[in-house]
C-alpha cells in the first residue's frame, strides 16, 4: 500500500512521523506531509494548500491518513470523490491519538483495516462504523478485495450486503477451489441473490447475481523500441476482447529487464492498474516450453522470444491463454496464474 500522512499542528506532526515509521516497518510506502512551517525540522514535507495536496493525492495513493478534526477531512476529500470502486482509503486520527476512525472506502479501499493498523501503532481505538462489520457480518467487497477478485457490478454488493443484514441466505457459486468453510451468511442451496465467481461475467446462476472475476491473468509485452503507450494500450485490449478475457483480471505485466524503463509499457500498467515485472535474458532463456522464436529478437536482446517466456515466468507456470500474437510492432502473450479463494 502506498499512503500519504496528513497534520496541521507542532503536535499532529510528532504523531505524523511517529505513524510513518510504523507503517514503513510494515512494509508501506509512506510520506508524511506538514502544514507550512511545523515541517521544519522534522522528516515531513512542508504543504501550503490542503486543497491542492489533496487533489495531488487522490488518484496517486491507496490510502490517507488525516491528523486532526473529521470536519477538515470531510471537506478536503469532498471535490475529488468519485466512487466507492475508485476512492482511496481515508482515515481521521485525533492529534490526541486517542481514536482513528475509518472514514471513507472503509472496505474496498481498506480504510477499516488501514484504521485498525495506525489504532495498533499509536496505542489507539479504532473506530469503524460500517454495517456489516458492527454486526459481525460477511462483507462481500472486503472479502473480494482480500481474495482479489474483480466486482463487476458495485451496485450488487449493496443488495448482497442488504440481504446479509436482513438474515437471509445469499447464495455461493465459485468455479475455483474453495480453502476454509463458507460463512454463515452463504448457502449453496438457494437460486434468489448470491455470489458468483467465474471467469465469465455473462454467467447469472442466481436471479440476482454479485459476477466476481479473478485477477490472475499475467501479460508477457515485447515491442518496438519508443512503442506508443496508446498503441500498446489498443493492441492488448482488442487482442483480450478476442480471446474473451476481461481486462480487469490482468494484475501482472512482464517484460525483459532492457524494457523496465519503456515508456510504453509503464503506461499500458498504469492504465489496467497492474503491476510490472521485468526479467533478464539469462532468466527467460531457462524457461522450459516450445515458443515461437525469433532470430532478430535473439540478436538484440539476448533470448528468442520475450513475451511468451516472460508470461510463463511470471504467472509462476501457469495456464496458456493466448499464445503470442504480434501487431503493430507488438508480441503479446497471456497465462493464467493457479487461482482460489479462501475463507480462513
Amino acid at each position: 500500500m502506498k499512503a500519504a500522512v496528513i497534520s496541521f499542528t507542532k503536535k499532529g506532526g510528532k504523531l505524523n512521523e511517529k505513524i510513518c515509521r510504523g507503517l514503513k516497518a510494515r512494509g508501506m510506502t509512506v510520506k508524511g506531509y506538514a502544514a507550512g512551517r511545523y515541517a521544519a525540522g522534522t522528516d515531513l514535507q512542508a504543504f501550503h494548500s490542503l486543497n491542492d495536496l489533496m487533489g495531488q493525492l487522490f488518484g496517486a495513493v491507496d490510502g490517507i491518513i488525516v491528523i486532526g478534526a473529521c470536519g477538515i477531512a470531510v471537506r478536503a476529500i469532498a471535490p475529488f470523490l468519485k466512487s466507492k470502486g475508485e476512492d482511496p482509503a481515508v482515515v481521521v486520527a485525533g492529534e490526541d491519538g486517542k481514536f482513528v476512525i475509518s472514514l471513507l472506502s472503509g472496505h474496498m479501499g481498506g480504510a477499516n483495516e488501514l484504521s485498525r493498523c495506525v489504532a495498533a501503532l499509536i496505542g489507539a481505538a479504532p473506530v469503524i462504523t460500517t454495517a456489516t462489520d458492527i454486526n459481525h457480518k460477511f462483507a462481500v467487497d472486503e472479502w473480494a478485495v482480500r481474495n482479489n477478485l474483480v466486482i463487476v457490478d458495485i451496485s450488487m454488493v449493496k443488495k448482497i450486503s442488504g440481504a446479509v443484514l436482513n438474515n437471509e441466505k445469499v447464495g455461493f457459486y465459485c468455479e475455483y477451489p474453495v480453502k476454509g468453510n463458507l460463512p454463515p451468511e452463504l448457502t449453496k442451496d438457494t437460486k434468489d441473490i448470491g455470489i458468483c465467481i467465474s471467469s465469465d461475467m455473462s454467467l447469472t446462476p442466481f436471479l440476482e447475481t454479485l459476477n466476481l472475476m479473478p485477477r490472475n491473468v499475467v501479460l508477457g509485452i515485447g515491442c518496438k523500441k519508443g512503442a506508443a503507450g496508446a498503441v500498446l494500450e489498443n493492441m492488448v485490449k482488442n487482442t483480450l476482447r478476442q480471446f474473451h478475457l476481461d481486462e480487469r483480471r490482468v494484475s501482472r505485466i512482464c517484460s525483459i529487464d532492457i524494457k523496465a524503463e519503456e515508456t510504453g509499457i509503464l503506461e499500458l500498467a498504469e492504465v489496467l492498474k497492474a503491476e510490472y515485472v521485468t526479467f533478464t535474458a539469462e532468466e527467460l532463456k531457462q524457461v522450459p516450453g516450445d515458443f515461437r522464436g525469433s532470430e532478430f529478437v535473439k540478436k538484440t536482446v539476448g533470448v528468442d522470444n520475450v513475451c511468451e517466456r516472460s508470461a510463463v515466468l511470471g504467472s509462476g507456470y501457469g495456464k496458456e491463454r493466448i499464445s503470442k500474437t504480434a501487431a503493430h510492432g507488438v508480441t503479446l502473450a497471456a497465462y493464467e496464474t493457479d487461482y482460489g479463494v479462501s475463507f480462513i
